[in-house]
């Protein structure tokens, strides 16, 4: 297994090389330069949790113990009374909370990879109720803005277009992207623009953030997954990192078999 000090190099190599690959005016240059040393702090950063994580393995492995994920008790109100974004069916008998940073990459890789899977597989099909929450770590200078862009979009029911686009303009976070989008998506720019500033969109987000070191969240995405009865998550698992479809289909379907999944 590589060492985390290997890993560091390999990555800080690869985000150079493709630096230097990149033919763009100066001004255009410095901003992925920026964004690459962004990177980097955000590499270091999952390394040392990388780091962390190895060695619990590690542990584990040696005392012969089966590595599990950690399971939590119930909680109550998931979804706050209908206050936090959320899709799917009343009827759902799981729920999946996540605790998610618009400014990390690993959550743009999840978005990517497995999130419109899930939502097809298991939200769609009313078998999930999907909820989401807010994370932004300390290290993503953009992650609030981006965060209070999105709660104020989800005031007017556009919470799930703005974060799509958020995610997928990772790069362009900022006063402008959420004006622009919040435009194309129709929305009353005098409520939008106020909202971005009412400290209880900005109180919000650090319950947010709390509730989620409450339940053992440390880095993003994460999740909380389990049963959904009389509005309580039963003993929900914390899962942890851009999982693959197959982890979270397993996590569910071990919960509740479904004949829809595929």
């Amino acid at each position: 297994m590589p060492s985390t000090h290997s890993t560091v190099i390999v990555c800080l190599s690869l985000l150079f090389f493709a630096a230097a690959c990149q033919q763009t005016n100066d001004d255009k240059q410095e901003q992925e330069i920026a964004y690459l040393k962004q990177e980097v702090g955000q590499l270091q950063q999952q390394v040392a949790i990388m780091g962390s994580q190895i060695k619990e393995i590690h542990t584990v492995v040696m005392r012969g113990q089966k590595l599990q994920h950690r399971n939590l008790p119930t909680q109550n109100n998931p979804d706050e009374d209908g206050k936090l974004p959320s899709i799917g069916k009343a009827t759902a008998r799981i729920a999946i909370i996540e605790f998610s940073d618009f400014q990390c990459p690993y959550c743009k890789r999840y978005m990517d990879n497995t999130f419109t899977k899930i939502k097809s597989d298991y939200i769609d099909t009313g078998m999930v109720k999907y909820i989401a929450r807010d994370f932004p770590l300390g290290f993503h200078p953009k992650a609030k803005g981006a965060a209070i862009a999105a709660n104020c979009s989800l005031q007017q029911d556009a919470y799930w277009p703005m974060r799509d686009a958020l995610f997928k303009n990772m790069r362009q976070l900022g006063e402008k992207l959420y004006q622009d989008t919040a435009t194309q998506l129709s929305l009353d720019m005098t409520k939008f623009t106020a909202c971005l500033k009412d400290q209880a969109i900005m109180n919000k987000i650090k319950q947010d953030i709390s509730y989620g070191s409450s339940v053992g969240v440390r880095g993003t995405p994460s999740f909380l997954i389990g049963r959904l009865e009389n509005n309580r998550l039963l003993k929900p698992k914390l899962l942890i990192g851009a999982q693959s479809f197959d982890v979270f289909k397993a996590s569910i379907d071990a919960l509740e078999p479904s004949p829809q999944a595929n």
